[in-house]
C-alpha cells in the first residue's frame, strides 16, 4: 500500500511540474499579440520574427488538436516515416480549426474577440495538464525521431535548409487592409472566402493594427505554407528514396531560384499550387496507414481543396474514386465502406461549399501544352533539375523492362511504384484538361525534384559499400545546389526588411 501511495504522489508531482512548465510556455506564446501591439515602433524584420513565433505557436496547436482527435476517435495507424505523423496531425488540426473559426466568424465582432481568447485559454489549460502519463515522457524531438541520428553531412544540410528559408523571405506588400491583402494574395479570386475568414480569426488580435495584420498574413503565407510544403515533400520522398537523399531533395527544391521568383510574383501560390503534393501524399499515406478511420483525413483534405480552388472539388472526388478502386483494391468491401463513411463528413462539406460558391470561371482553366513551357523554364533556372530527364528514363525502364538488373536495386516496391504513376498521371491530365494549377510553379517543382533524385538513388544503391565515395558525391551535389541558388539575391531582398 505504501509503495502504491508513493507512486501516486510521485506521478502527481511530475504532472504538476509538467503542467506549470507547459502553461508558462503556452501563455508566453499566446500573449505575443499583446507584446507586439506595444512594439509598433520596431522595424518590420523584428515584427516579422514575432509573427514567426506566433505562427509556430499556431502550428503547434494544430498538431496537438490533431493528436487529440486521433485519441478520441481511436485512430491508430502505421507510418512510413515519423514525419508522416507530424504532417498528418498538422493538417488534421488545421482543417478542424478552419471549421471552428468559420463558425466563430459568424458572431458579432466583440464576441469573436472574446471567444478567441476563451478558446485559446481553454485549450491551453486542457493541453497543459497531462491526462495520460505517457504525455510527460514525450517531447518535441519525440515526434522527429527520424532526425535523431543524422550524420554530420545531414545536419549541415538541415542547417542550410533552415538558412535558405530565413533568407528567402519575400518583400512585404504595401497594402494593409483586409480586402486589399486578399486581392494581393489571390488576384484571380480562386481561394474561397471561408479560408480568409479562418485567417482573419487566427490573426484577430491584430485586426485593429493594419501594419501588424499585413505582416501576420504575409508571415503565414510564407512560413506556414512553405514549411508545410517542405515537410510534406520530405514525407512523400521517404516512400521512395533514402532519408539522406530526401533531405537533399528538399534542399534542391528550396535552393532553386524559381522559388524566390514565384513567391515574389504571387505569394498566394504557396497555398494554391502546393495542394497537388498534399493530394498525392494523402493517397499514399492513407493506403499505408492500414486503417479505415484515416478516411476522415482524406475527406477533410477534399474540403480543404475546395476552399483553395473550386476545381479541386472534382480532384477530391477523383481521389476518393481511385482510392476505392485502385489504392485499396486488395481491401474488403466492408473496409472500403468504412473508409467512405469516415470520409463522408469532409466530402459533404466540400460539396456544400462548392454548390454555394459555384463559379464556372474558377473551375475551368486548362493548361494544355503550357506544361512543357513551365517545365523547360524551371529546368533552365536550376541545372540540377536536368537529372529529371534521366530519372524519367529510369522510371520508364523500371516500369516496362524490369528485368534489367541495374534498375532492380531501386527499393520502392511495385505497388507503391504503380500508385505513384497513377497519381502523377491523374494530376498531369487534370492540369492539362481542367486547371493548370496542379502542374505549374510549386506543383511542378516537386515533380521535377522527385525525378531528379532517382538517378542519385540508383548510384548510391550501387555504391552502398563505398561510404567515402557516397559522402563525396553527396557533398558535390550539395555544393552544386548551393552555388546555383542565387543566395546573394535572396540576401538582398532579406536586407530590405531592415531598411523598411
Amino acid at each position: 500500500m505504501e509503495n502504491t501511495l508513493e507512486k501516486k504522489s510521485g506521478i502527481l508531482y511530475l504532472k504538476s511540474k509538467f503542467f506549470l512548465y507547459r502553461i508558462v510556455i503556452y501563455f508566453s506564446f499566446l500573449l505575443i499579440p499583446v507584446y507586439v501591439q506595444k512594439s509598433l515602433s520596431l522595424k518590420p524584420i523584428y515584427l516579422f520574427l514575432f509573427m514567426i513565433l506566433y505562427c509556430s505557436f499556431i502550428m503547434s496547436q494544430w498538431f496537438f488538436l490533431g493528436k487529440e482527435i486521433d485519441h478520441r476517435f481511436k485512430i491508430y495507424f502505421r507510418v512510413n516515416s515519423s514525419i508522416d505523423r507530424v504532417v498528418y496531425r498538422l493538417f488534421l488540426g488545421m482543417f478542424s480549426f478552419i471549421i471552428i473559426f468559420n463558425l466563430l466568424y459568424l458572431l458579432p465582432s466583440k464576441w469573436v474577440y472574446n471567444s478567441f481568447w476563451i478558446i485559446w485559454g481553454a485549450l491551453g489549460l486542457f493541453y497543459s495538464w497531462p491526462t495520460r502519463g505517457k504525455i510527460i515522457q514525450e517531447s518535441v524531438t519525440t515526434n522527429f525521431s527520424e532526425f535523431r541520428y543524422l550524420d554530420s553531412f545531414e545536419k549541415t544540410l538541415v542547417t542550410l535548409i533552415v538558412s535558405l528559408i530565413v533568407f528567402s523571405v519575400p518583400e512585404l506588400p504595401s497594402l494593409a487592409q483586409r480586402d486589399a491583402l486578399i486581392f494581393f494574395l489571390d488576384p484571380s479570386h480562386q481561394i474561397n472566402e471561408m479560408f480568409w475568414n479562418f485567417l482573419t480569426v487566427t490573426f484577430y488580435p491584430f485586426k485593429s493594427y493594419p501594419s501588424l495584420f499585413k505582416i501576420g498574413w504575409t508571415t503565414y503565407f510564407y512560413t506556414v505554407n512553405i514549411s508545410m510544403y517542405l515537410l510534406t515533400f520530405y514525407a512523400f520522398l521517404r516512400f521512395f528514396i533514402s532519408r539522406r537523399l530526401s533531405l537533399l531533395g528538399v534542399f534542391a527544391l528550396l535552393s532553386s531560384w524559381s522559388v524566390s521568383k514565384i513567391i515574389s510574383a504571387n505569394l498566394g501560390t504557396t497555398l494554391i499550387d502546393t495542394y497537388s503534393l498534399v493530394w498525392l501524399w494523402g493517397l499514399l499515406w492513407v493506403t499505408k496507414s492500414s486503417t479505415y478511420r484515416t478516411g476522415l483525413f482524406i475527406g477533410l483534405l477534399g474540403f480543404f481543396g475546395t476552399l483553395i480552388n473550386h476545381s479541386y472539388t472534382l480532384l477530391s472526388l477523383i481521389q476518393i474514386a481511385i482510392l476505392m478502386f485502385f489504392y485499396l483494391k486488395d481491401k474488403t468491401i466492408w473496409f472500403k465502406r468504412q473508409t467512405l463513411k469516415y470520409a463522408s463528413f469532409g466530402l459533404v462539406l466540400a460539396l456544400i461549399t462548392f454548390m454555394i460558391n459555384f463559379d464556372f470561371t474558377k473551375i475551368y482553366h486548362p493548361g494544355g501544352l503550357e506544361l512543357f513551357y513551365n517545365l523547360a523554364n524551371l529546368i533552365d533556372r536550376k541545372a540540377f533539375f536536368i537529372l529529371s530527364v534521366f530519372g524519367l528514363l529510369i522510371v520508364l525502364i523500371r516500369r516496362f523492362i524490369p528485368s534489367i538488373k541495374s534498375v532492380q536495386v531501386l527499393k520502392f516496391g511495385a505497388v507503391k511504384f504503380e500508385e505513384l504513376l497513377v497519381g502523377l498521371g491523374v494530376l498531369i491530365l487534370f492540369g492539362m484538361l481542367v486547371n493548370i494549377s496542379t502542374i505549374s510553379k510549386f506543383s511542378l517543382l516537386w515533380i521535377i525534384t522527385l525525378f531528379s533524385l532517382i538517378p542519385l538513388e540508383l548510384i548510391f544503391l550501387h555504391i552502398s559499400r563505398l561510404r567515402s565515395s557516397r559522402n563525396m558525391i553527396y557533398l558535390i551535389y550539395i555544393l552544386i545546389c548551393l552555388l546555383d541558388s542565387h543566395f546573394e539575391g535572396r540576401v538582398k531582398i532579406f536586407l530590405k526588411l531592415f531598411d523598411s
